[in-house]
């Protein structure tokens, strides 16, 4: 199987912020009421808001020393120095109705709260400002973009959460565009996600 280093720098070559597999949930998309549904002269219903839950993850990390983007390599050939606990904060926040911006186009506003929360050993110490840019395509994908410099920038990528076991993929590395991603700089791991669900909705 391929390993999630080699999936994730594969996922990263189809977008550097996905637009093109973007998947709008059927109730965010539901059409608008008939006439039947609807009284003369009323205004159109809008469908309620879907909103994505409060993600707190907990991710066990270890550092990629031998990646090569021109393998298919698979987890067994992936070799790790050292792991590093890391945590990350994903408020809870509506689903999207529309495509996410281009990476050349400016960023939407960031979710208050979304952010780096637990970095003990200092992997991402590189970075010179709060998060920057999100894609929140939960529960498929989410991006989350970091300011380095006026150049460079830390990419952490989140795929693969799976409600039955409450977890998820996490893959990091720093990179200026598609074709300049440091390779000595990937991180990837498993994370805990503790799930809020959003106010009014439970479990």
């Amino acid at each position: 199987m391929r390993s999630l280093v080699s999936r994730s720098l594969r996922s990263l070559c189809t977008a550097f912020v996905v637009t093109a597999a973007f998947v709008v949930t059927e109730a965010a998309m539901s059409a608008e009421p008939t006439s039947a549904q609807v009284a003369p002269g009323a205004p159109p219903v809008k469908p309620e808001a879907v909103m994505l839950p409060d993600r707190t993850l907990t991710c066990d990390l270890g550092h990629a020393t031998n990646v090569d983007t021109g393998k298919d390599q698979r987890d067994s050939d992936i070799i790790f120095d050292s792991r590093h606990v890391f945590g990350v904060h994903l408020p809870a926040r509506p689903a999207r109705t529309t495509p996410p911006p281009d990476a050349v186009e400016p960023p939407e506003p960031v979710a208050k709260g979304t952010e780096i929360i637990a970095d003990p050993d200092k992997i991402a110490a590189d970075v010179i400002g709060p998060v920057s840019r999100v894609v929140d395509l939960w529960p498929d994908r989410v991006e989350l973009t970091l300011p380095m410099s006026r150049v460079e920038s830390k990419l952490i990528v989140i795929t693969g959460f799976d409600a039955a076991t409450g977890r998820a993929h996490m893959f990091m590395t720093n990179a200026r565009d598609l074709a300049n991603i440091n390779i000595n700089r990937i991180y990837g791991g498993n994370c805990l996600v503790t799930i809020k669900p959003p106010k009014g909705k439970h479990n």
